[in-house]
């Protein structure tokens, strides 16, 4: 039986009950109304707008904000269910997941039907986790598109001689695909196409056919995507990218995203919650991952090291994205960007169990659980700082009645010693017990600093100026997890 066969033989069942699972899920959350909730909501809108504008070969740029691949994904299923083109699409979308993302655990001894298991318990089973999946996000595609690739990068490693044609083919079709859906991804993409040429070079096979037949793939989607693209937007970029690169990304910020995102946004951000601690499963997930860099064989090292090549940089420029903010991260499901970390989560944890039972790994995994913890505990904590220090954060007196998105999203300004500031760009505005707070996203604020809210005009007129300014200071401790002293700022 070849390898080609046996993935098909040994994955789709599972995935096809994955992909059961995942409708009982949405109905569970959704039911079937005729207009679902989401469609109005900002994102999903223009995903739905794309489709039936290519429904009439409409390629207007305003029908088309969001690059159209996933928009393409759901046309096929857009004559069946009209109203929710991604119905079926995400469905199927999800078991095409699964059924890569079992293949792809594959070097680690996790066979399909585990796999599948796997999969389906770290995506379905925690509320705040399983709606970034049934709700339509381009995510959902790039996640697919991921698994694929380390699917495709598993067939190759376990072959022997010269690599068999299809997954090499897979391989540039699928890195290609990925900046299609999601521009920032092709990070990921790029990163895995370097990795796997350095294991191909080490292995002896990188000759011209195999370059060949992945640029072949490539070619094969960026072709026709290109045609697509230029018959949207012409020569130019379109505006989600424009956007994208106006809001840009604070790669300097790197250590705080990750520590506020990951793991506890508290006492920054007061009503937030880090992925870690929606998701508990991913700390010793992390932990079964790192030790299994240690005590699996080479066939799980090889694959762990194409996984975090190409993890580690995507994982960076999502993190350094300034609009991911964990303020918005639950609120408006942002923590979307972060789904295709959770399968990966679940497979560490098994390793992580799996190693507790054989006493001659027990060491290195519990050494690899204790540095984790230890990471996990060094916090980056608000400390009261004068004009003189750049600050992180600003307090102000306002008014309390106002609703809470109204304020999030109020037209305000501030204005320090290093110019002007604009709200959701430049920083983000909280309601606060005593007002508002004001979280820098682009740059700190520097030297005396004053706000300007059209919105609390009638009651505090003209600039006024914050009456707390808050920097970072790093301490050890456990994370802010405990609500009732979690929000508790030095005065």
């Amino acid at each position: 039986m070849t390898a080609a066969s046996r993935w098909r033989g040994g994955y789709w069942l599972p995935a096809l009950v994955v992909g059961l699972l995942w409708l009982a899920r949405y109905a569970h959350d959704f039911g079937f109304p005729a207009a679902p909730p989401w469609a109005g909501w900002f994102d999903q809108s223009r995903y739905l707008a794309s489709v039936r504008a290519l429904m009439q070969l409409d390629f207007d740029a305003a029908q088309h904000w969001y690059p159209p691949a996933y928009a393409l994904s759901a046309l096929p299923f857009a004559w069946i269910t009209p109203n929710t083109p991604f119905l079926i699409a995400d469905m199927v979308l999800f078991a095409l997941t699964a059924a890569a993302f079992a293949r792809a655990m594959r070097p680690f001894g996790i066979g399909p039907w585990l796999g599948a298991a796997i999969f389906a318990l770290s995506t379905l089973t925690i509320s705040q986790v399983a709606i970034l999946w049934v709700e339509p996000w381009t995510t959902t595609l790039s996640a697919a598109l991921l698994y694929g690739l380390f699917a495709a990068m598993a067939m190759l490693f376990e072959s022997e001689g010269k690599p068999p044609a299809g997954p090499l083919v897979a391989v540039g079709a699928l890195v290609a695909a990925l900046p299609a859906t999601r521009p920032a991804d092709a990070v990921g993409g790029l990163a895995a196409l370097v990795a796997a040429g350095v294991i191909a070079a080490r292995r002896g096979v990188l000759d011209r056919r195999t370059i060949g037949l992945v640029a072949a793939g490539g070619l094969a989607v960026a072709l026709p995507y290109g045609l697509l693209y230029l018959a949207i937007y012409g020569p130019e970029l379109s505006g989600y990218i424009i956007a994208g690169r106006g809001q840009g990304f604070a790669f300097g910020d790197l250590p705080w995203k990750a520590y506020t995102l990951l793991v506890a946004p508290r006492p920054w951000f007061p009503d937030g919650r880090g992925l870690i601690e929606v998701a508990p499963f991913l700390l010793p997930g992390a932990a079964g991952l790192v030790a299994t860099a240690a005590i699996g064989g080479q066939a799980a090292r090889r694959m762990l090291a194409l996984i975090a090549a190409t993890g580690l940089p995507l994982l960076a420029i999502q993190l350094a994205y300034t609009d991911f903010q964990p303020s918005g991260m639950w609120v408006y499901g942002n923590a979307h960007y972060l789904i295709w970390l959770l399968p990966l989560g679940g497979a560490g944890m098994w390793l992580w169990l799996r190693a507790f039972i054989r006493w001659r790994d027990w060491a290195v995994t519990m050494a690899a659980t204790l540095a984790l913890l230890a990471l996990i505990c060094v916090r980056p904590l608000p400390e009261a700082v004068g004009d003189d220090r750049p600050a992180r954060m600003l307090m102000f007196h306002g008014v309390l009645a106002r609703h809470w998105s109204e304020a999030y999203f109020a037209s305000v300004v501030i204005r320090d010693a290093k110019g002007t500031m604009k709200n959701v760009g430049g920083f983000h505005q909280l309601p606060d017990d005593h007002g508002e707070r004001e979280i820098a996203i682009g740059r700190l604020f520097n030297g005396p600093a004053e706000r300007l809210d059209p919105g609390e005009s009638a009651h505090y007129a003209g600039w006024q100026r914050p009456y707390a300014r808050y920097a970072v200071r790093l301490s050890f401790g456990w994370p802010r997890w405990d609500r009732r002293r979690a929000c508790d700022l030095p005065r």
